[in-house]
């Protein structure tokens, strides 16, 4: 018995001594002191900033969330505790003085680790590599002569705005504040309540220059693509490493984490993929779910059966109408050549397009076959017909004051038109109050496309503009289609056969002559099939761009279309005061010329038709009208003129600056210019030439090419129509009246009638 007393005394004080033990868990012996305090009290005090810091640390439907966010819970949960998540005013050095503080146990916010801070509070080993990212505005780069091909590192970007007068914005209390004032000291740094109130005082213009994380800027894009529009991300960044901040009273907490962060790292993800993650469009419902939605296929095919009855019931329309007013009518003019046929076309195909955008992919290639054709002819006749005016222009004798007058008339007429293009930006004000919508249709235009800037100033640019004019190999302008080095080739080749000595010259000048008919023949027999290729252009632009853009900037459409009506009244003026016939026959004889350059969108396209016609007029001297039709056409651009001088007033007007009286006047004369450099340009590509007006104003370049582009081509058809008319009109205004007996300069045709 007393034997079986002592064994239960022992048993009794073996497991009181193991009571402990077994109340503390199965580890709970292993673990560091302050962690075993953190379990037992059961809770982890986490310290995030009180700013919203996406994808990082966000509040999203009334829940904390973001990568920080989940991470702590991760790390909560490994613990066996629950997280109490503190947000903490002040920024990110506010959350590092609540944890030096022990405010909390550890903080995280897109944490940037550096040496000042290290002093205060543990640091864990960086989990991720963010970037300082700087954000520029657009107008004060392009005021200060910035080009960001020439920033190609930080030092670079403090050289060029560590200087008086300009100012720099950064989040208030984070780490780039100490940073931005290490590198720009001469500066005023600018404190913004968060990264998007930094991004905003750039866009504003109330800074030139951010610094923000970059994630920061990229869901500031992402949310508004307008901001492009006035700032734009430089190339250079500083590297931002993200860690966690642990209480100094907790050293093996910090410990803990770094195994933690070693074992079970962030999974490797590039920042868009984290932004599209956290904050991307929601995907596609689960398959279990779609049956729960009340059937939606039969709802949408009633919808396009309803699209499908309404666009086949307006093309039935417009057909019949087209039928009883055009076809049916007894007219000299086959009804495909009808201008109404071609407005039809175009206004159907348009509808199509607004309605069945896939169409465009099967309409698209052969209408792209169709203008392949038409562009070309542009060389052969742009040739043909330069060298052949050239030298009736030199050949004749009788031709000196001919000459003068378009050296006096052309200056005249295109200054004219550019002062009216200047004035009327003035009254329209097109850029006025430009929206951020629009903006974003702008940005998102603007990708992909690479407009360059001009080097070094006006000088510069004119010598650049000579190097693309002299060809160094006279095929290689043929075979690229480089029409402004084609038609330096054909002026001095004409003026090399006037001043020939060879008899046979006129010959040569024949050939020249039966090039140009056989191309107008070429041309009037594609026209038959013009209504159809605006039928799938006009299908193909809607499909692509869609209302919105035309409606954005509808304003600039508007006055650059008041700016070129001038140009075809005063052509018809002319017409009629020197031909001396009614406008209706103005009409009849000068209207296809019209409607062939509207719709091919090429004035040089109309040249042959244009010479017929205007030769075969009694009233004026036809050898004059051979050589000055081709040269008023080309060189006196009434709308181009308006176009240069218009769009850099739309373009300062959307930046909010105030062009002085001596500006305006400038950007006049610059426009000549750029006219005289467009010479021969066939497209858009003329557009790019903007560089010259907006280099030495200081307005940014890349903005004003893609608005030119955009309004270019929605009135592109309008430039080249009122082109054609006024080639037209000009060319009668300098030519003499009809000879009693016509010179036989190398024209050996004999008058009409």
């Amino acid at each position: 018995m007393r034997h079986v007393s002592r064994i239960v005394s022992l048993s009794f004080l073996i497991v009181l001594l193991a009571l402990p033990c077994l109340g503390a868990g199965p580890h709970a012996s292993s673990m560091p002191g302050d962690i075993r305090e953190i379990q037992q009290s059961g809770v982890l005090r986490i310290g995030v900033i009180e700013a919203q810091a996406p994808p990082f640390v966000f509040v999203k439907d009334g829940r904390l969330t973001g990568v920080d966010v989940d991470l702590a819970r991760q790390m909560v949960a490994a613990l066996g505790v629950r997280p109490e998540f503190v947000r903490i005013p002040g920024g990110w050095d506010g959350l590092v003085d609540a944890v030096a503080a022990s405010t909390v146990d550890m903080g995280l916010s897109e944490l940037t680790k550096n040496v000042a801070r290290a002093q205060r509070v543990f640091f864990s080993r960086p989990y991720f590599l963010s970037h300082a990212v700087f954000i520029a505005n657009r107008l004060a780069m392009a005021q200060n002569r910035i080009d960001d091909a020439d920033l190609a590192s930080v030092q670079d970007v403090a050289r060029q705005f560590n200087a008086p007068g300009f100012r720099i914005a950064t989040m208030a209390h984070s780490a780039l504040e100490p940073v931005l004032r290490e590198l720009f000291p001469s500066a005023e740094i600018m404190s913004a309540a968060s990264p998007q109130a930094a991004i905003a005082m750039a866009y504003e213009g109330q800074a030139d220059l951010a610094m923000v994380g970059e994630a920061a800027f990229e869901i500031a894009v992402q949310a508004d693509p307008g901001l492009l529009y006035k700032i734009d991300r430089l190339a250079p960044s500083l590297d931002d490493p993200c860690a966690i901040a642990v209480s100094p009273g907790r050293p093996d907490l910090l410990r803990w984490i770094n195994d933690y962060l070693e074992v079970r790292p962030l999974p490797k993800a590039t920042l868009g993929e984290i932004v599209d993650q956290y904050l991307g469009p929601t995907g596609p419902a689960p398959k279990e779910a779609v049956p729960a939605v009340a059937e939606p296929a039969p709802q949408g095919e009633s919808v396009a059966m309803r699209d499908v009855a309404l666009v086949a019931l307006l093309h039935i329309l417009v057909l019949g109408v087209l039928w009883a007013t055009v076809v049916r009518r007894p007219c000299a003019q086959h009804w495909l050549l009808s201008p109404w046929t071609v407005l039809a076309a175009m206004g159907l195909g348009g509808l199509t397009g607004l309605y069945f955008p896939f169409l465009a992919a099967y309409l698209s290639r052969p209408a792209g076959l169709y203008m392949g054709f038409w562009r070309m002819c542009v060389l052969p006749i742009m040739v043909a017909a330069i060298v052949t005016s050239t030298y009736r222009l030199l050949a004749c004798g009788g031709n000196a004051r001919l000459i003068k007058r378009l050296l006096v008339w052309t200056p005249l007429l295109l200054l004219v038109s550019a002062l009216l293009g200047v004035g009327i930006g003035i009254v329209g004000r097109p850029g006025a109050d430009f929206s951020k919508e629009a903006q974003g249709l702008l940005a998102s235009m603007n990708t992909g496309m690479q407009a360059a800037q001009p080097d070094g100033g006006l000088y510069d640019q004119l010598m650049n503009m000579v190097d693309t004019i002299v060809p160094d190999n006279l095929l290689a302008p043929m075979v690229n289609n480089e029409n402004l080095a084609v038609l330096f080739v054909a002026i001095f080749f004409g003026v090399a056969v006037a001043a020939g000595k060879k008899q046979a010259k006129t010959t040569l000048i024949d050939i020249m002559d039966t090039v140009l008919e056989s191309f107008t023949t070429m041309i009037r027999m594609s026209l038959y099939l013009l209504p159809f290729a605006l039928y799938a252009l006009s299908l193909d632009f809607i499909a692509s761009t869609g209302l919105e853009l035309m409606l954005a900037i509808l304003r600039l459409v508007v006055c650059l279309t008041l700016a070129f009506l001038p140009g075809g009244l005063l052509s018809l003026a002319f017409l009629r005061i020197r031909l001396g016939i009614p406008l209706p026959a103005i009409w009849r004889d000068f209207g296809p010329i019209f409607l062939l350059s509207f719709s091919t969108r090429s004035s040089v396209l109309s040249m042959p038709i244009g010479l017929e016609r205007l030769k075969n007029y009694p009233q004026i001297d036809r050898a004059q009208i051979t050589a000055a039709y081709p040269f008023a056409l080309l060189v006196c651009h009434y709308a181009y003129a308006a176009f240069f001088a218009l769009t850099p007033v739309f373009v300062g007007q959307a930046f909010g600056v105030s062009f002085t009286p001596g500006q305006y006047i400038a950007i006049a004369f610059l426009a000549l210019l750029c006219v005289v450099s467009a010479i021969g340009t066939i497209g858009l590509s003329y557009v790019l030439l903007l560089a010259i007006v907006c280099g030495p104003l200081g307005l940014p370049l890349e903005p004003a090419v893609v608005v030119g582009m955009a309004a270019v081509s929605i009135v592109d058809p309008i430039i080249s129509g009122v082109q054609a008319l006024f080639g037209c009109g000009v060319a009668t205004l300098v030519v003499d009246k009809a000879k009693p007996a016509p010179e036989a300069c190398g024209d050996v045709e004999q008058p009409a009638g």
